[in-house]
């Protein structure tokens, strides 16, 4: 099936928009390193789970140099839950560690710094900048992903293309709003397996690649 390229995308912005105002990240915090922390937890996992794990955690280990210095087993311990709890443990004390002891505990907001973060992607870090700092950032997750390319954004499904070609179609001011409403629009209507087309309301702009046996808008 051949690609669609979106003919409409102000007005699919402006919709999605409109249909999801709520703003931010279902993740609990009180500041950067908490997000991007409880980000790194949330790979592979339900916020919903994060969010009952990082109040354990964080209440055990206060400060980013506690959690830099804490014991591994106690800590994989507490984020079992969340699934691949040993890297997670990891990667989670490794970053507090290089922030602890080079960086004096502050998360500086900027892509490069916190992509030489051990364990931290890009888009980690696009959250932490969207959430924790909020600068437009666009943040590729697994809903992202699948609706650039069903709604005709993006051929691609490499996410750093993806957040290439977003932020080539989109005006700046939009990226967070765009992200969180696609992100909503993923969990609430457009399913990796059954989208509720009808329910859609862009379903009328959507060209809807790849999914089958679709109506799609002439």
């Amino acid at each position: 099936m051949a690609f669609t390229a979106q003919k409409h995308v102000r007005q699919v912005v402006a919709t999605l928009e409109k249909t999801y105002p709520g703003r931010g990240t279902a993740l609990e915090f009180k500041d950067p390193w908490q997000l991007l922390t409880a980000t790194i937890l949330s790979a592979q996992c339900t916020d919903v789970m994060v969010n009952k794990v990082t109040p354990r955690l964080f209440a055990a280990y206060p400060s980013v140099c506690a959690l830099g210095h804490a014991d591994i087993l106690a800590v994989e311990a507490i984020v079992k839950p969340t699934g691949f709890f040993h890297n997670k443990a990891k990667a989670i004390i490794a970053e507090s560690l290089e922030l602890c002891e080079k960086w004096g505990g502050t998360v500086t907001p900027e892509m490069d710094f916190l992509t030489g973060l051990p364990g931290v992607g890009r888009k980690t870090a696009n959250v932490v900048l969207a959430h924790a700092f909020g600068k437009q950032a666009v943040v590729v997750d697994t809903h992202v992903k699948r609706l650039t390319y069903r709604i005709g954004l993006s051929e691609s499904l490499v996410p750093e293309k993806v957040e290439q070609d977003i932020m080539a179609a989109v005006a700046e001011s939009h990226w967070n709003s765009l992200c969180d409403a696609l992100i909503a629009h993923g969990r609430s209507t457009c399913n990796a397996r059954r989208p509720d087309c009808d329910a859609c309301t862009i379903t009328g702009l959507c060209p809807k690649n790849g999914v089958p046996e679709a109506k799609v808008p002439r």
